[in-house]
């Protein structure tokens, strides 16, 4: 910057002096208007680089604990660059394809029952955490069950996903899942392994002889933090994960599944809660959709609420559909978003196109070639069932991506 200074001078002189008196002061006014730009230039720079290398480092930082820690359900780094959820990296639960169950708890009064579920002991109530309404398991030994309207509902193929809160990793507080829907009316004979429930604790399963504890869950704490749980079953067999961890796999379990009940045994005064239940019947492979279909059809691939965030649990249905890309090099897809009727329609509409343009940017960082794809919104325009019930709401949110 000084010799700038110093040149200025001479140049001025040597120009000013070989022109006409009427040209040297427009010139004069030039030169100095174009070396003050070129000197803001290189101090701008300077500012820019001053200023970027703390804000790169608090980057490097959030990035490094993300990898870190366990990721908290329901959320995702909105950096405005990526859509991709990278902390669930081998995370390989994939949602089954026909909705059964959801209760995003829309609509309930707080301090009331969940209208959508059944009282077996205890005491429940929905009770409003954060900005959403959650399902407040009060006393210790509550327990609940979805509303369905056969007995043995669940399917031989199925999967199962919830959040549960925990507010600390105190060992007297665990939540168990029951695979039956009253294990009152059933006998030993008939559901084998499954009379045994899915015991979770902060950091640690268990189901019968099997389970799994999590050194990594214990490192990153569990005070105040949401856990996913997400179970597998198919025919005989069981998978049960704890965030991104699959703790627990059984090749082969006795019995037969035939519904689901959430309850809970604490011997200290913490908060329990649940929310997000979302029960799916499992479907084709994904192959096998796009030759028999000419599309996919997932309600694997999750957002945050009225966001284009992709939730983390939608890892494994994304990484399943980009190995499909990647094994069937032919393969072109539009990508296509579609949301329910709730809310306004031009805001539907806006979000579906601005979801589809997430998923397909979390392709193309992971190698699939741009021209492979195309994003496309139509809000709620296309419904796959009529949006009169929860179910059906839940079936109209999803992603396609249609062979092209």
């Amino acid at each position: 910057m000084k010799k700038a200074f110093l040149l200025f001078p001479l140049i001025s002189l040597y120009l000013l002096c070989s022109l006409p008196g009427h040209a040297q002061l427009n010139i004069g006014r030039k030169l100095q208007n174009k070396l003050n730009q070129k000197i803001d230039q290189q101090v701008d720079k300077k500012i820019d680089t001053a200023l970027d290398k703390p804000l790169k480092a608090g980057a490097d930082r959030k990035e490094n604990a993300a990898e870190a820690d366990a990721a908290e359900p329901g959320t995702a780094a909105e950096t405005g660059e990526s859509s991709s959820p990278r902390v669930w990296t081998k995370y390989d639960f994939v949602p089954g394809n026909d909705v059964l169950f959801e209760d995003n708890l829309a609509g309930e009064e707080n301090g009331e029952f969940p209208s959508r579920w059944d009282l077996v002991d205890g005491n429940a109530e929905v009770a409003a955490f954060g900005n959403e309404n959650v399902i407040n398991l009060v006393s210790s030994g509550t327990s609940i069950r979805p509303l369905m309207k056969n007995v043995n509902w669940m399917p031989e193929t199925a999967t199962i996903e919830m959040d549960l809160f925990f507010d600390s990793d105190n060992p007297n507080v665990e939540y168990q899942i029951f695979l039956l829907a009253d294990d009152a009316q059933y006998t030993e004979e008939v559901n084998g392994d499954f009379r045994n429930p899915i015991e979770i604790g902060a950091d640690r399963m268990r189901f019968k002889n099997f389970g799994s504890t999590s050194t990594e869950l214990e490192a990153a704490g569990t005070k105040n933090q949401w856990r996913h749980v997400a179970i597998a079953l198919n025919k005989r067999s069981l998978k049960v994960y704890l965030d991104q961890y699959r703790l627990i796999n059984v090749p082969s379990v006795s019995g037969k599944a035939t519904g689901l009940r959430v309850e809970m045994r604490k011997n200290i005064d913490a908060r329990t809660m649940v929310k997000n239940v979302f029960i799916a019947e499992g479907g084709k492979k994904l192959y096998d959709q796009v030759m028999a279909d000419g599309k996919i059809v997932t309600h694997g691939i999750k957002f945050d609420t009225n966001k284009a965030v992709i939730r983390p649990e939608s890892e494994g249905t994304l990484r399943s559909i980009v190995k499909l890309m990647q094994d069937q090099a032919d393969l072109k897809f539009s990508v296509e978003g579609h949301t329910d009727s709730d809310g306004d329609d031009a805001a539907n509409m806006k979000l579906s196109q601005q979801r589809a343009d997430a998923v397909k940017a979390y392709f193309i960082e992971q190698g699939i070639a741009a021209e492979r794809l195309v994003a496309k919104g139509w809000g709620e325009t296309k419904p796959l069932s009529q949006n009169a019930t929860a179910e059906s709401k839940g079936q109209n949110r999803r992603v396609e991506f249609v062979k092209r």
